[in-house]
């Protein structure tokens, strides 16, 4: 009974149930979009970070990440295979590439430049990273090279070298004795990240390995792994290696900035969703009273009949949360089209952009949203719905059946 009546005094008026529940279905859709462009742009900042070279997880000797040194290198030893296998057997590691990495002088025709060169396994990396994509200039290493190299943009402008001339690089071996080799430019990258462009060489590991005396040693392995999987595998590797002197850092516990930035900027959006919730609750709680107090000698009558107040409150309550119900279907359904229309075509930011590819932003942004954003927003939007009838409630349950009767 109590939910027929409700229906009813909703189609009442029902162009102004429709205008509230439009109201409610365009602030969903909207935070729904919103919410797609949000995890959009931070989905694939995190994404590229890990793909480009940075990975999901890295493994060096204790102390490593913060205190770089040749002497903190790890090696394939029993323990660290058999914990990496573990893993790879349950299907949660994607690839892996061990690396071996130190700081150098680089040296042009006429210039030098500190950066850091990286040794890497030309076949591993392909599997692990999409380093070897951001090369437009020439080519990224392969399988049997010599003494060849690749860099960044911004260090090869600095050095004035082009493809086909020589750098040397000048560094301290194992032993800490001095170090110098030659190698060839074969290829140039512009990833738009300034860390790598300027301050990145990539040689062939085994030559490098060579160079510094660490045949046989590493100084990190990167892995590549899904996000779904990111904790499980962080968790598994750390129980495992806990009695060594490795340590075991995902992507941001190396960069924390990154996450920093974008739980600061979701923190932004849910105050703009609490500004939405407002509103749309306003808009509820103003179509129910308005429908109440156009009722209230009906209220009246319905009290004398021996109508309690509990039904009567039970109603408006059932009336705000169809309103709610109905603008929450109607907006998951506009929000969730305009996401999937945007996921396919992009929205082509590039001219707005140029500045942020140091932070591994895509010029075209492609909206997708994450499931609890998703739930987060609706459930609230449903709950402000709720909440929107305590107002009325309260008017109803305060009425009195002769005074209500009388009403004008």
């Amino acid at each position: 009974m109590v939910l027929s009546l409700a229906w009813r005094n909703i189609i009442r008026q029902w162009h102004r149930s429709m205008l509230t529940i439009a109201a409610v279905a365009a602030g969903l859709a909207a935070l729904i979009f919103l919410w797609g462009f949000n995890d959009g742009v931070h989905n694939t900042m995190m994404r590229n970070l890990q793909e480009v070279i940075v990975g999901s997880v890295q493994i060096h000797h204790n102390d490593f990440f913060k205190k770089p040194s040749l002497s903190r290198d790890i090696q394939q030893n029993n323990v660290l295979k058999v914990a990496l296998k573990k893993a790879e057997d349950a299907s949660q590691i994607k690839a892996v590439s061990w690396r071996l990495d130190t700081f150098a002088l680089a040296v042009g025709d006429d210039v030098s430049e500190g950066l850091v060169l990286l040794g890497m396994n030309a076949r591993a990396e392909e599997k692990t990273t999409r380093i070897a994509g951001k090369v437009d200039q020439g080519r990224f290493l392969q399988a049997g090279d010599g003494a060849v190299c690749v860099l960044g943009a911004t260090a090869a402008r600095n050095l004035g070298v082009t493809l086909g001339d020589d750098v040397i690089f000048l560094t301290q071996d194992r032993f800490g004795a001095l170090a110098a080799d030659k190698f060839q430019l074969i290829g140039i990258i512009s990833s738009g990240e300034m860390g790598i462009d300027r301050g990145l060489a990539i040689v062939p590991l085994n030559v490098l390995q060579r160079m510094l005396e660490m045949d046989g040693r590493y100084t990190r392995v990167v892995l590549q792994i899904e996000p779904e999987n990111l904790e499980a595998v962080t968790t598994s590797l750390r129980t495992s290696l806990a009695d060594q002197d490795y340590e075991v850092l995902r992507w941001y516990d190396m960069y924390p900035m990154m996450k920093q930035w974008v739980d600061l900027e979701n923190a932004f959006y849910y105050i703009f969703l609490a500004v939405v919730l407002l509103i749309v609750a306003a808009g509820i709680m103003n179509t129910v009273l308005m429908s109440m107090l156009e009722r209230v000698r009906e209220f009246g009558v319905m009290m004398a009949l021996g109508c309690s107040r509990r039904i009567l409150a039970s109603m408006v309550v059932v009336e705000s949360v169809i309103l709610g119900g109905l603008g929450v279907l109607l907006g998951l359904a506009v929000g969730l089209a305009l996401v999937t229309w945007f996921h396919s075509i992009g929205i082509d930011l590039s001219a707005e952009m140029d500045t942020v590819a140091r932070f591994y932003v895509d010029p075209i942004v492609y909206t997708e949203i994450d499931s609890d954003h998703l739930w987060q927003t609706a459930g609230s939007v449903m709950a402000a719905a709720i909440i929107a009838a305590f107002v009325p409630v309260w008017r109803v349950t305060r009425l009195q059946p002769v005074e209500a009767i009388h009403h004008v």
